[in-house]
């Protein structure tokens, strides 16, 4: 059996190499293993990856070459004992060492030297990454590396949100998320579900972000057999609030529904009767599918394999759309570290255009008077509210709704602006998402 250093070290690589998202990653490798190495695997990565300006920081004080030069085994290496050595107490420093060293031999075993002797001096002379800065180093420089964020990104933030909310954002960012459920109605009350999961040692509280959050303070509730077996689905508070703003209808079109979250919030809330989920990748929607399923909501549900761009739906029939666009995904950090070494000023305008393509389509499938609930995981205007001003300035027969004229859950008003847009910044028990709702008015 591979030891979970080896593990770790494959996750960080395809990472790297093949821009995998981790979290899929550490589900799949880690689910064979013990609870303890399990927590371990997933502290590593998570560490590395929220971490990797600050280790590449400390790690450049002992190497005679920019770390980008390395190759990626090595550089995996170095940053996963570095994450051992300064970020996790509980890992002895000669094991941090010795087990991360075995761990490249297996893959880079060139670079196991280099690898063993930075490691060794990381383990001798530094405290924690961070701690010693180049002199004349400004505050957002230092700001940047002690977070972890990409200089551009802290700047923009300040600039927009202010000193005190992107101080916040950015600790939210490196903070472990809570596990969240959604109490469906049809295993019991968000009461009764409480009363079963704390019989097996789960302990769950209501949230304050919606009817059926519950977030998880203590237990294994990802190993519980009510989510095993996907009877209750493991969905973000925040983003079970956002599926309030969609207006009630017998029949509610989620254009890109993979992995069901927000379906399953819609049913279980009674949103709607039935749900249109549409989904591009085959193999996202057999796991749509499945994940609906187990949930025991086959019957509300429509799995349409197909192109939210130019989905095979007829025009003018719904009534209500959730849309939830793709995006650079900015208020998810926490979840998905491997973003942070990713993302390029650049990236946003190529994102608004796929956006704008996928609200032009969503609109068309509204009849008159019928409503598209927009949604980004994203903070940035330039996939929020600049798309959907553009979109409307080519269009007669669509508004945005102002925050008079919309129904909100009292968790999101106070992030309501007057013009309807809901900006929900990170959060010690939310990730951060945008939102926007569009009707098309009778001609």
């Amino acid at each position: 059996m591979r030891s979970v250093r080896s593990l770790a070290l494959g996750i960080l690589i395809r990472v790297e190499r093949d821009r995998a998202h981790a979290a899929p990653l550490l589900d799949a490798r880690g689910a064979s293993l013990p609870r303890r190495d399990r927590d371990l695997l997933r502290a590593v990565v998570k560490g590395v990856l929220r971490n990797a300006i600050r280790l590449d920081h400390v790690l450049a004080r002992h190497l005679d070459r920019p770390v980008e030069e390395l190759d990626a085994p090595v550089r995996a290496a170095l940053r996963l004992g570095a994450a051992q050595l300064l970020l996790l107490d509980r890992i002895p420093s000669h094991a941090a060492v010795s087990e991360t060293v075995a761990a490249v031999k297996e893959i880079a075993p060139r670079g196991a030297g280099l690898v063993n002797a930075v490691l060794r001096k990381v383990a001798a002379s530094e405290e924690r990454p961070g701690a010693v800065l180049l002199p004349g180093v400004d505050a957002l420089d230092r700001l940047a590396v002690e977070t972890s964020h990409p200089r551009w990104l802290v700047r923009r933030w300040k600039e927009r949100f202010g000193r005190e909310a992107t101080a916040g954002v950015l600790a939210a960012d490196n903070a472990d998320s809570p596990v969240d459920l959604l109490a469906d109605p049809l295993v019991g009350s968000r009461d009764e579900v409480r009363e079963i999961l704390a019989g097996d040692g789960v302990r769950a509280v209501p949230s304050e972000w919606a009817p059926l959050a519950l977030t998880v303070e203590e237990g294994d509730a990802i190993g519980h057999p009510l989510v095993r077996s996907g009877r209750l689905a493991v969905v973000d508070a925040a983003a079970q609030a956002l599926v309030e703003l969609v207006p009630s209808a017998d029949v509610v079109v989620d254009l890109t529904a993979a992995p069901g979250g927000k379906t399953r919030t819609l049913l279980a809330r009674g949103r709607a009767r039935r749900v249109v989920a549409l989904e591009l990748q085959p193999s996202r929607a057999v796991r749509l599918a499945r994940n609906l399923s187990n949930g025991l909501r086959r019957s509300e549900v429509l799995v349409v394999l197909g192109d939210a761009a130019r989905p095979p739906l007829p025009p003018g029939r719904f009534e209500s759309v959730l849309l939830d666009a793709p995006c650079s995904g900015t208020g998810t950090l926490r979840k998905n570290p491997e973003i942070r070494s990713r993302l390029r000023r650049e990236d946003f305008g190529p994102l608004a255009s796929l956006q704008q393509e996928l609200l032009r389509s969503a609109l068309d499938l509204l009849a008159p008077g019928g409503t598209v609930t927009w949604i980004t995981c994203s903070l940035e205007p330039e996939e929020n509210e600049d798309v959907v001003d553009a979109v409307l300035a080519g269009r007669a027969d669509a508004v945005r709704l102002p925050a008079e004229s919309m129904l909100l859950p009292a968790a999101l008003a106070p992030w309501c602006r007057p013009d309807g847009l809901v900006r929900v910044l990170p959060g010690p028990e939310n990730d951060g998402f945008s939102a926007l709702t569009v009707r098309r008015i009778r001609q």
